[in-house]
Parts: C-alpha cells; structure tokens; sequence
C-alpha cells in the first residue's frame, strides 16, 4: 500500500512540476478535440495547477487509498481510480464551458463513492463510515449543482473548480460499483 500510494504522489508530482509534462498533459478542449492530443484524457487526472492544489487533491486521494484498503485489493482500487479520471475527462467534452482541466479530484470524487458503497456491505464501524462518506459525497455533488454550471471560479483557489468533473467521477465511481456488484453476482 505504502508502493501505491507513493506511486500515485509521484506521478502527480511529475505532471505537476515538471514543466514539459505539465504543458503537456493538462486537458485542453481544443487541443483533444481538434488537434486530437486524446493522451490529455489520460494525463490530466495527474496535472495540477501549484503545490496547495497538488496536495490537497493527492493527501484526498491517499486517504481515500488507505481507507479503501480495507475492502478492495491494490489493483481494483487503482483500477477504479483511473477508470473514473478518464470517464470525468471524457464528460468534459460534452461540457463546452470547460476549456482546460486538470487535477485528482474528479477521480477522487469516484473513488470515494466507489469506497463509500463498498464499506456500506461491511459491518460496524466500516458500514458506518459508509454511510458518512456516501453523505459527504453525494451531498457535496447535490450543493455544487454541476449542472447549473460545470465550472465556478473560486477566488480561495484563484481558479475555476470543475465542479462538472466531481459529479462525473462520482457517477463513474457508482458506475464501477454497480459493475463490481453484477461481475461479483455473475460468478456465483
């Protein structure tokens, strides 16, 4: 565990600081859809946009590793992680106000309620932080209401949150749990 979470920091770091790599795989609207650079789909989840946004969206994401890894293997944790960063990448091309992205925290929106439901099925304490966290997420979804508007300039951040790609992570997450439940029913 101590290996993944590594991993996913350093990444992080990589496309954060390194300046070729943040150039290069911050997701920019025109440049995937009319210059086909699709690769920014998959490298913006690792992009972030300074040192305080970095750490704040990868310590979530950590957290969230660590609390998931009372439930679910490395593999199908990173696995979800990654299948909702692209699913809340590909949503922001259907979302015309978003021009560029970057960042975690729509990954981390899904792997959150991905993690939510599946302590929900254990018992104690685990179901109960379950419950908390399903509260926390789809709440936090409801109040940002991304379907007013996909992005909203915070001025504590100084740059506009992509709010859209919250609500499309946390889908992607239910969406990953909803698949893991019928894999895991098909089986039986």
């Amino acid at each position: 565990m101590l290996a993944t979470t590594a991993s996913v920091a350093a990444l992080a770091a990589a496309f954060t600081f390194v300046p070729w790599l943040h150039a290069h795989g911050l997701y920019l609207r025109d440049a995937v859809r009319i210059d086909g650079q699709w690769w920014r789909i998959v490298t913006a989840m690792w992009v972030h946009l300074g040192w305080q946004h970095y750490l704040s969206d990868v310590a979530a994401t950590v957290g969230l590793l660590l609390l998931a890894g009372r439930v679910a293997r490395v593999r199908e944790m990173l696995a979800v992680l990654v299948i909702c960063g692209l699913i809340a990448q590909v949503a922001l091309l259907r979302m015309p106000a978003v021009g560029w992205y970057g960042g975690l925290s729509g990954a981390a929106h899904g792997l959150a309620l991905w993690v939510a439901l599946r302590l929900l099925q254990e018992a104690g304490w685990s179901r109960v932080i379950g419950v908390v966290t399903c509260v926390i997420v789809l709440g936090k979804v409801w109040l940002e209401q991304s379907w007013l508007a996909a992005i909203v300039f915070d001025p504590s951040w100084g740059f506009g949150v992509v709010r859209g790609a919250h609500a499309a992570g946390a889908m992607a997450g239910l969406g990953c749990w909803l698949l893991g439940e019928w894999w895991g029913r098909r089986g039986r």
